[in-house]
């Protein structure tokens, strides 16, 4: 089907304009009352009738320049509608755009999710609630307002964008970003997108959601930091509740991120330079904090020569140096104490 191009119709419509001009100073010629005595006179009554201004210095006073005069009021509400229009669409364009995460985000050290579905809502619920920032890219609109609808603007970003277009990462901050999960229903396809996303953005650590087990070396190779099975998880879970299920309730809800000052979970938090336990005992650390926080030492993560060290229990004479990270359990009521005093919130800082 033949569709006339916008040009042709930009100057049909000239065209026609044109010789409703000519006709209206031809009309208007013999008038002795005529305002409108050339071409000038007549483009002038045209732009501000159209433009609805109507000055009123200027109009037609024959019956067939009158006609004319009606064919440019008429004219004037299709350019006004255009106008709106045109507005509107490109106001429309900008929310939409915003909405779908095309304008990005300036997040940083925040994690990427890529994938959506009810186990990464399980991660995110966890993970908002340690105050966390995310981004979330999601192959599927109407994800969107679910996810804004259950999580701040503040502190959660959406973009959609179909997973193989690596080109709208800059849109989440990805060479920005902490860490990166990533939960797919096809294990061929968390790969291939590790590969991909490893080769553009080295510094993110990478947290994969597997489907089978048999793949976790696959994926450490390819440069995975964590892989986590569903079914690795819950089958030691079931284990401790078959036999010990006071400890299975207790380890599941110290997983789970306090939320009520009554809440207990496990935290972690880096010792800075400035730090009061800087270059101290780990014994004298362990009763400092349970007796100023409520808090109780149960690890100490280190790193030598680019690689973590998890000290599980540190015995005394363990020296607690800057840039170790402390494993402790606490309530929700001690968190923003223990903030205060690390100066900064709970997790790993990537970047150090």
């Amino acid at each position: 089907m033949f569709k006339p191009k916008p040009l042709l119709i930009t100057l049909a419509v000239l065209l026609f304009f044109a010789a409703c001009n000519f006709l209206l100073v031809q009309f208007e010629a013999d008038a002795a009352e005529a305002s409108i005595t050339d071409v000038g006179d007549a483009v002038w009554y045209m732009f501000v009738t159209l433009t609805t201004v109507g000055y009123g210095d200027m109009f037609p006073v024959t019956p067939a320049g009158k006609v004319i005069g009606y064919i440019y009021v008429f004219s004037s509400l299709g350019v006004l509608g255009f106008l709106f229009s045109t507005i509107s669409s490109k106001i429309q364009k900008i929310l939409e755009d915003r909405k779908l995460g095309f304008h990005g985000t300036d997040f940083k050290d925040h994690i990427l999710f890529v994938g959506w579905g009810d186990f990464s809502r399980l991660v995110a619920d966890e993970v908002y609630h340690s105050d966390k920032k995310m981004a979330i890219i999601t192959s599927k609109r109407d994800d969107i307002d679910l996810i804004y609808s259950k999580y701040s603007k503040d502190q959660v970003f959406v973009l959609f964008s179909e997973f193989n277009n690596f080109e709208l990462l800059t849109k989440v901050n990805a060479h920005q970003a902490a860490t990166l999960f990533i939960s797919f229903d096809d294990d061929s396809e968390a790969l291939l997108y590790v590969i991909n996303f490893r080769k553009r953005y080295p510094e993110p650590e990478i947290v994969v959601s597997l489907q089978k087990l048999q793949l976790k070396e696959t994926f450490k190779a390819a440069g995975v930091t964590y892989v986590i099975t569903k079914n690795e998880i819950a089958s030691k879970l079931v284990a401790s509740y078959i036999f010990e299920p006071d400890v299975a309730d207790m380890n599941l809800d110290l997983l789970s991120t306090a939320r009520q000052d009554e809440d207990y979970d496990i935290q972690q938090y880096q010792v800075l330079a400035q730090s009061p336990f800087a270059n101290r005992d780990s014994e004298e650390v362990f009763h400092e904090l349970k007796t100023h926080y409520n808090s109780i030492l149960l690890g100490l993560s280190k790193t030598a020569n680019g690689k973590r060290e998890l000290i599980k229990n540190p015995p005394a004479g363990t020296l607690i140096e800057t840039g170790d990270y402390l494993i402790m359990m606490s309530s929700g009521k001690a968190k923003a104490g223990l903030r205060k005093v690390f100066k900064e919130g709970e997790g790993r800082i990537l970047r150090d």
